[in-house]
């Protein structure tokens, strides 16, 4: 998959030309990914109960059930994950959701949260293999603003698309997952790639910011002993900021029809206006040269 005339000269180029391959190449593979993960959202399914619960609240709690455990399967596997497994191990992965995707169209009522569980299960470890490519470099906050902004526009994005193979397309509310999904094979087929054509980081970025080397469970232990306190304060605060993210999103529909807007493209529009301000206060962390300040 990797090209080395490619790797070379991107390898040489001016830092602005390879950190904006890195950005579109992280932008369009993650944002593939949100295909996979959030276009059911879109639907109400509205009168649909299991166990006299509200059938959108059951599928919300078991996808988010299985990209939580991903996430903490994730401390082992990502950290250990060798640089030349990561393209196959992005692919993998989301193969794995879309199948899962493809069983709830095709399973009984009462099934499908078992397979949003599985769709959600590999999802969590995607955004680690995707910075693993990005982490060690003098302009990594740059490019994690830019893979943020993927999350932020593509979680509308693909749910208007979803909206509208329902309006449109007439595909039901079902099958619309899997479809969307099946749209955006291409575009990260190509994320991949490009993701794969990136140099390792050189010597000015390691002088800065350190080698990154897979990371065994002895040395994740004396990091966590070392940062303890640290690293626990930014989980709560981020698992905090989550939960209210995440009800705000997948609630997006009943929120705009509140408001009296029915429109598919409402939720691409009013998320591309999120992610500009969020990148751009996210991406001037970079003019901070000290790590510690």
């Amino acid at each position: 998959m990797r090209i080395a005339a490619i790797a070379n000269r991107l390898d040489r180029s001016h830092p602005i030309a390879l950190t904006l391959w890195a950005m579109l190449a992280a932008f369009v593979t993650y944002f593939c990914m949100y295909a996979f993960r959030k276009p059911f959202t879109v639907v109400k399914y509205e009168g649909l109960l299991i166990g006299g619960l509200d059938f959108k609240v059951v599928l919300l709690f078991a996808q988010v059930g299985g990209y939580a455990l991903s996430k903490l399967i994730g401390i082992k596997v990502i950290s250990e994950l060798s640089p030349r497994r990561r393209a196959v191990m992005i692919l993998s992965l989301i193969a794995v959701s879309h199948l899962a995707l493809l069983l709830y169209a095709v399973v009984p009522f009462l099934l499908k949260p078992i397979c949003l569980f599985f769709n959600g299960l590999p999802l969590g470890m995607v955004f680690g293999c995707v910075f693993a490519y990005l982490e060690g470099r003098r302009v990594t906050e740059a490019l994690a603003a830019g893979l943020c902004a993927s999350f932020i526009m593509a979680s509308g994005s693909v749910k208007s698309v979803g909206a509208m193979l329902m309006e449109y397309q007439q595909v039901s509310p079902f099958w619309m997952p899997f479809v969307t999904g099946a749209l955006f094979w291409v575009p990260l087929l190509l994320g991949v790639w490009m993701l794969e054509q990136l140099p390792p980081p050189g010597e000015l970025d390691i002088s800065a910011r350190s080698p990154r080397t897979p990371f065994n469970g002895e040395e994740r232990g004396r990091f966590f002993s070392r940062y303890a306190l640290g690293i626990c304060a930014l989980v709560l605060v981020m698992v905090l900021l989550t939960v209210f993210r995440s009800i705000r999103d997948d609630y997006a529909t009943e929120i705009w029809s509140g408001f009296g807007v029915e429109r598919p493209e409402i939720f691409a529009i009013s998320e591309t206006w999120v992610a500009v301000v969020a990148v751009l206060l996210s991406a001037i962390t970079v003019l901070i040269p000290g790590n510690y300040r």
